[in-house]
This record gives C-alpha cells, structure tokens and sequence, in this order.
C-alpha cells in the first residue's frame, strides 16, 4: 500500500503528500495551485536519489516556498535520513541528504521535520524519537542551517531534553 496522505503540508500554493509505502522506498508529491484558483495539480513526484525498499521516505514532510523536506525514518537499519529539495522554475531538485552525525540504528532520524526560509536564512528541524544519548530511547531534534550561498545545509544544534527518561520518546 502507497499510504497517499500519510503526512502532508502547505505553504501558499504548494502542498505536499507523503506516500512512505509508495515503489517499496516511498515517495512525496507537490502540488500546484493554479492562478489563485482552487484547482490543484500534481506539479512533481519526488523520491529519494539512493531509495530503498522500506526506507518510508515520505513519512513526514514539511514544504516552505521553494524548499521542501521529506523524512525516511527506516533508511539504513532505522538510522534514518531526511532529503531536502529545492525548486528552481518547475524543477525540484535533491539538494541535501541529512544524517545524524552520531546516528545509530533504530533511531528513526527523519520520523518527524520541518522547513523555514525566513528572512535570517533558512532552517530545518528534523526528529529523532528513539535516539538515546541522554537516556535510552529519550528522543533529540537535530536543527540545520542554509548556507550563506543557499546551496548547502549544515548541522547548527542538537537538542535534547534536559531532564531525560528512558522511553521519552
């Protein structure tokens, strides 16, 4: 099963839909709305440029302008990963592949995120629930930052709880 609508977003006139269980690795699809009109049409199917079966990519998603995120919390052993993509006209484009860089398996990075291109650059919120660095299965939020030159992302904060238990989540 494709699991159409599994997480979904909106920002001004593009929406988009996770389908984790779509070609086996999942998929996202942005829609168009035309003109101001409340006529919407399919405007790209994204996947993830290494998709595996299983990796649930399309889980969550977030869309802001021109940027949009999309969480495979199953990649890799359930380490898992998020993809950010760009549009340039009517083209979206992989712009980055997140990892925790102290990922671990059955972390499931990526089961939650979020995008802003605000007026201090842009940022990306992704969501660990089963990382265990403070306590087992306590959960972290990893933040990224765009770069000045728009064409990179990079690791800003991690966040995690300051009074940790074990299956915080």
């Amino acid at each position: 099963e494709d699991y159409l609508g599994a997480s979904v977003a909106i920002s001004g006139d593009y929406a988009i839909a996770g389908t984790p269980g779509d070609d086996s690795g999942g998929a996202a699809y942005i829609l168009v709305r035309s003109g101001g009109s409340q006529t919407w049409t399919q405007h790209d199917k994204i996947e993830a440029s290494d998709e595996a079966a299983g990796d649930r990519f399309g889980i969550s998603v977030s869309i802001d302008d021109e940027y949009a995120i999309i969480g495979a919390n199953n990649d890799d052993a359930a380490t898992g990963s998020a993809y950010i993509f760009n549009r340039s006209g009517t083209t979206w484009t992989q712009q980055s592949h997140l990892r925790a860089s102290d990922q671990a398996a059955n972390d499931y990075f990526g089961v939650s995120v979020d995008i802003n291109k605000g007026s201090n650059g842009g940022h990306a919120v992704v969501g660990a629930y089963q990382d265990d660095d403070t306590a087992d299965g306590s959960g972290s939020a990893y933040i990224y930052k765009l770069s000045s030159d728009l064409t990179s992302w990079r690791i800003d904060k991690k966040v995690v709880a300051n009074d940790p238990a074990q299956g915080d989540r």
